[in-house]
This record gives structure tokens, sequence and C-alpha cells, in this order.
């Protein structure tokens, strides 16, 4: 059977939960019950090239960083346990997939980026528990689009048309996936 999910023009307190410029940003919202790797996995692939970064504010699981070490995958570590990864590949997309998952499903934030000269560094976000989160490095004109990953679907700020609607968003959704109409923008 198919997992329900649906597609929404984001709510101000979505949109207000980052210090981003949301005037040059469409926001868009998916809801799903569950996130797993079959549904970002897919999504991201079908969205972007190579390269893509994926933020890990915080790996709580040894598992994910012995997969990191393992596998050798370059990363750039920017506390204690977080982690900013810079993905060329499939195989590590998908690594970083499930690991992200994993984080996603336990309230770990998760942040995906994608632009043109972007590095890791400036990518690190300022979290502070009432204020919203901040990437003060980030010159935002250098990215195309911004992924928030949780445990109940994503938020994508995206400046490419190809993302700046509900109903174009669910092109790049899996056909694993059946979409809920009636409490969807579309």
């Amino acid at each position: 059977m198919k997992t329900q999910y649906f597609v929404q023009y984001s709510n101000d307190s979505i949109i207000n939960r980052f210090v981003i410029p949301k005037e040059t940003f469409t926001s868009i919202s998916i809801g799903i019950r569950n996130v797993g790797t079959d549904f970002i996995f897919p999504l991201v692939q079908n969205m972007f090239s190579f390269p893509i970064f994926f933020v890990l504010e915080n790996d709580i699981f040894e598992q994910g960083k012995s997969i990191i070490s393992e596998r050798n995958i370059p990363s750039y570590k920017f506390s204690s346990n977080g982690f900013i990864i810079k993905i060329e590949s499939v195989d590590t997309l998908e690594a970083i997939c499930d690991i992200s998952v994993d984080l996603a499903l336990n309230g770990i934030s998760v942040f995906i980026f994608f632009g043109q000269g972007l590095y890791e560094e400036d990518l690190v976000p300022l979290t502070q528990w009432n204020k919203p989160i901040e990437f003060k490095n980030l010159d935002f004109q250098k990215v195309e689009t911004f992924i928030d990953v949780s445990e109940v679907g994503t938020t994508i700020f995206s400046r490419n048309n190809k993302f700046n609607s509900p109903r174009k968003v669910s092109y790049f959704i899996s056909a694993s996936y059946f979409l809920d109409i009636e409490n969807s923008d579309i």
C-alpha cells in the first residue's frame, strides 16, 4: 500500500523558523507520516545534481559516525556532534539519507543545500532555543534550494522555478507515494 503525503505552501511558523531572505524563496511543505529513506533519497536524487550538502546538526548515533568513517565520506565537523557532508555520488547520497532519516525521526535537525559556490564552512547553523535558526556565514545568493528534513516531512525553500509550487514539487516525489489532493494546494 502506498503512503499518503500532502504538498502545501508553508505557513508562517515554518518560514519564520529560519533567518533567510524569504522574499527570494518559495516555501513548500511536504507532509508525510514517518518519513523514510525511500522518500528522501529519490526526492533529493530527482531534484538535484551533485554536489549536494547535508548538514547533520547533531549526530547522536554511533552507527552514523561509523558509516561516515568506514566509507571514508569526507565531512566537515562543526561542533562536538555536527557534520556537514558534501555529497558527490549516489552511494554516498543513499548512505547519508539513511543517517538523516534516523536523525529526523528522533527530532534532530537535518538540512540539505544545493547551489553554486557553496562551501562546508559556510553552512554551519547557529541554533538557539528561542530564536530562529541562522546560517551567519552563508551567502544565500549562492543557494538555489534549501530543504529542512523533519520527522513529519520536509520543507523546501527554493528560488528554482521547477520547485516553486506544490504541483511542481509533486513530480519529484517517488511514484510509490500517493498524493492526498484534498489536503494539498493543487
